[in-house]
């Protein structure tokens, strides 16, 4: 007897085939039927006539590490049918940690609903303290650069050789179950690194057979150096790549053939080898850090140091003339285009456009941003901005590449608490459907088989994530049900913060995330290591 049969869905199984109807019977938690169930009986029958029965999702490009300890049961992504997630990108994770860092880490966790304490420091600990209590889907793990150069600099401070302690932490980090290193180059610590930092961490990351992903140092007037540098980097050890969210910014000085020559580059890489791959995001607003418009000169003093000297009005003239790196079209005058998503020292600021809180304090866009950071202090780095930063057609040019999976860079949120006031967007709680709804549905981007595919099955096969991402027989159980109708209706643009309710029933690893359109209090979520499971 099956655990559960679902039957008469119509049927994408992530391979990129056509729908095709077909019953899918789960056993523990494998898939045990993918075609005619006939006479089978189960402890639980789901009718899914008319709706479409598809793999969880999986997200290739996640920040939910930043979440999760606040908000386990994924509240916002798996009411969307996402399973996995493969998390810790852009260079940015809470471990491994220095004791020195621990106050700062505290906070940035608490903007993001944890109020626990942090008493891990490396990185095996961290992911030991994520899983403890369960997660509602499955994480695969990138272990931060950002992280990693933090605390070899304060190695390096008692005395300790910065590189060596860097290689250390990173080794020590893949063999507690990271599936590579990512790294951020636009922003904080990562900026500071030469190539030749990065290029010996590859080369580590090689003897352990592990991947690197990496937001790359520039997607507007220097992303052919950026893609150079990147491809370096990837040759130096040889390793498996994603190329994070490979795109250009609107107005912000990129040449009119940036984006096609970096994505000919990605093609000539893999014709001659390379296993790498980029991925896109669903709308044109995205996450960035606030303190990525700093200069360096500024930046590379510390948050601490950094947010006091912002209360001198010569820093704040001279910043304004040198931080033309980051974000480049508010030096344009286009700050309407930036809102405050995540501001823990002015809450009530957050959700505002930086018009709208000149507008509020009497001052200009500029000065008021200057304020938020000095406000800040030491927590500088937990500021974060959502912009308007792309063009429709050119998220749908990427979206629908061969070479480019679907991502939606952000993170798991929840409608309570202090996520609630900070991710009133829809990227948190639309973005995966925006995908199958918007670019698949209503404007045929892509076939909606296509952009499963994407989102699972071509997922699976690059991360090397085993027996998941396809509907197969003997594949692990994580199973989606969508309402078709809705699918189709959703508005996908003009629902911030509630939850999505097309994906009525979600299951993974065999047990119920989601039932009729219910979360239970299930976490059956794993932890998925460099071999998937």
């Amino acid at each position: 007897m099956l655990d559960v049969l679902i039957r008469g869905g119509q049927l994408i199984d992530g391979t990129g085939r056509s729908p095709r109807v077909a019953d899918i019977g789960i056993l523990g938690d494998r898939v045990a039927l993918v075609g005619s169930a006939g006479p089978a009986t189960a402890r639980e029958v789901v009718d899914a006539t008319g709706m479409l029965v598809t793999p969880g999702l999986i997200d290739p490009h996640s920040h939910s590490d930043w979440s999760i300890l606040g908000n386990r049961d994924a509240l916002s992504t798996i009411h969307q049918g996402v399973t996995t997630e493969v998390v810790g990108n852009c260079g940015v994770t809470h471990a491994p940690i220095a004791a020195r860092d621990v106050a700062a880490t505290r906070a940035t966790l608490a903007a993001y609903g944890y109020d626990g304490p942090v008493e891990w420091r490396g990185f095996g600990d961290y992911l030991d303290r994520v899983h403890a209590s369960g997660t509602a889907q499955n994480l695969m793990w990138f272990v931060g650069h950002t992280a990693l150069r933090q605390i070899a600099m304060a190695d390096a401070d008692e005395g300790a050789d910065f590189q060596r302690s860097l290689e250390r932490h990173l080794a020590e980090a893949l063999d507690a179950g990271a599936i590579g290193f990512s790294s951020g180059l636009e922003y904080g610590a990562g900026r500071f690194a030469g190539t030749d930092e990065l290029a010996s961490l590859a080369r580590v990351m090689s003897r352990h057979g592990g991947m690197y992903a990496s937001h790359i140092r520039n997607r507007d007037a220097h992303l052919r150096d950026a893609v150079d540098e990147f491809f370096r980097i990837v040759h130096a050890g040889e390793v498996k790549a994603q190329l994070s969210h490979l795109n250009v910014r609107h107005n912000t000085g990129a040449d009119a053939h940036a984006w096609t020559d970096a994505v000919e580059r990605l093609l000539r890489e893999r014709e001659q080898g390379v296993d790498v791959l980029a991925d896109m995001t669903p709308y044109p607003d995205g996450i960035g850090l606030a303190t990525g418009l700093l200069p360096a000169w500024l930046a590379d003093r510390g948050a601490a140091e950094a947010s006091e000297l912002l209360s001198d009005p010569e820093i704040r003239d001279r910043v304004r003339r040198d931080g033309d790196r980051y974000w480049r079209f508010v030096h344009r005058g286009e700050w309407g285009r930036v809102r405050l998503a995540v501001s823990p020292a002015t809450p009530e600021l957050e959700g505002l456009t930086f018009p709208q809180i000149a507008q509020a304090t009497g001052k200009d866009e500029w000065e008021s941003y200057f304020d938020v950071l000095a406000a800040a202090g030491p927590d500088m780095g937990a500021v974060q901005f959502i912009g308007e930063l792309f063009q429709d057609d050119h998220i749908a040019e990427a979206v629908a590449h061969d070479d480019f999976l679907l991502g939606v860079d952000g993170y798991t949120s929840r409608r309570d608490g202090p996520l609630a006031d900070r991710t009133r967007h829809p990227l948190f709680f639309h973005g995966y459907l925006h995908f199958l709804s918007y670019h698949a549905i209503r404007r045929s981007t892509l076939p909606l088989e296509a952009a499963i595919h994407k989102m699972t099955g071509a997922v699976a096969q690059h991360f090397a994530i085993a027996d998941r991402g396809t509907l197969v027989e003997g594949n692990y159980a994580d199973v989606v049900v969508f309402d078709t109708d809705a699918l189709h209706r959703v508005d996908t643009f003009t629902m911030p913060d509630e939850y999505a309710t097309a994906a009525r029933h979600v299951w993974v690893n065999g047990a119920a995330a989601v039932h009729d359109g219910v979360r239970t209090n299930d976490r059956s979520g794993r932890r998925l290591d460099r071999k998937g499971s």
